[in-house]
């Protein structure tokens, strides 16, 4: 007999909420599920495979709306199935997918350590895990890497940041303070570790919150903090709906002094036009906008601009 999954368990296997997937049953017809004895919704493994479908659709700007059209089981379009022809990948990252489908930790660990030394921890995180990070996604999207391997690199790649960043902090006195968060809809949390262990490398106190919290709380946590900068990552995954005006709120709730930086692939444009926010493609901004940070404070103060220090 089929193995029915209960709402609970399905939302682990894949990072679905409850409320959403009853919102899409109500709305779209899918998921279908049974009930067990007691009334509760239950899965078939078919439709939590549906689901992990079109998560990965969702991830490559596909709206619900269309995946879940006439109700059926989601199904990745032709074009994005993996193709035999995996030769283009870069080598190196064909290497970390192959290790990763392996599980072979301690080589993939061994790895990235000596891209780490070999580099820095900036150059690391710009220059390899970031565009790594982005070649695992489009795997994880094309089905080509299944999502217990994405979820095992997520938590490898923190694990690495979490410990060279123990290492690097410890910002003087007159470094400016970041609180570092992704708000409520976004567990994604690899894409603000990377601002941080970018920050920590120019002299940046950071105070990481990690992901999904309310924007109410982030603004708490700043004016608390004393915080200069609030940065926020938005992954492509994110719900935007609503997102401009939360950003717009957020913005008013922070202290005029306090800067706030929005990146990601998910981030808006629209905050562009707001005074006092600023949104980010890449990691390479980052310094070069913590320069501009550093001019206007001294210009305010009549000091001089003192520069980072290496990574």
């Amino acid at each position: 007999m089929t193995e029915l999954l209960s709402i609970t368990e399905v939302e682990r296997q894949t990072g679905i909420r409850p409320a959403t997937l009853r919102m899409w049953e109500r709305r779209y017809g899918f998921p279908q599920p049974l009930r067990d004895r007691n009334g509760d919704r239950v899965y078939p493994p078919s439709q939590v495979e549906g689901l992990l479908v079109a998560r990965r659709l969702m991830a490559q700007g596909i709206r619900p709306g269309k995946i879940f059209a006439g109700g059926d089981v989601p199904q990745v379009p032709r074009a994005s199935r993996p193709s035999a022809a995996s030769g283009s990948m870069d080598e190196q990252y064909g290497q970390v997918m192959s290790l990763l489908r392996s599980y072979r930790v301690a080589e993939l660990h061994s790895h990235f350590q000596y891209r780490l030394l070999d580099l820095g921890l900036r150059r690391f995180v710009i220059e390899f895990l970031a565009p790594l990070t982005a070649a695992v996604g489009a795997a994880w999207a094309s089905g080509a890497l299944p999502v217990r391997c994405e979820h095992l690199y997520s938590q490898l790649a923190k694990s690495i940041l979490h410990a060279k960043q123990a290492a690097v902090r410890g910002a003087g006195d007159r470094g400016p303070k970041a609180v570092l968060a992704t708000l409520t809809g976004e567990q994604h949390v690899l894409g603000i570790l990377m601002v941080e262990a970018i920050l920590a490398t120019l002299e940046v106190e950071c105070i990481q919150l990690g992901s999904d919290l309310p924007a109410a709380e982030v603004a708490i946590a700043a004016q608390e903090a004393g915080a200069d900068i609030v940065a926020l990552s938005f992954s492509a995954a994110f719900p935007r709906k609503s997102l401009a005006r939360t950003i717009t709120a957020l913005r008013a709730a922070l202290p005029a002094r306090c800067v706030l930086w929005i990146g990601g692939d998910g981030a808006p444009p629209v905050p562009l036009l707001l005074p006092g926010v600023y949104a980010f493609r890449s990691l390479n901004a980052i310094e070069s906008a913590l320069l501009f940070w550093r001019a206007e404070r001294a210009q305010q103060s009549n000091e001089p601009v003192r520069p980072a220090a290496g990574a």
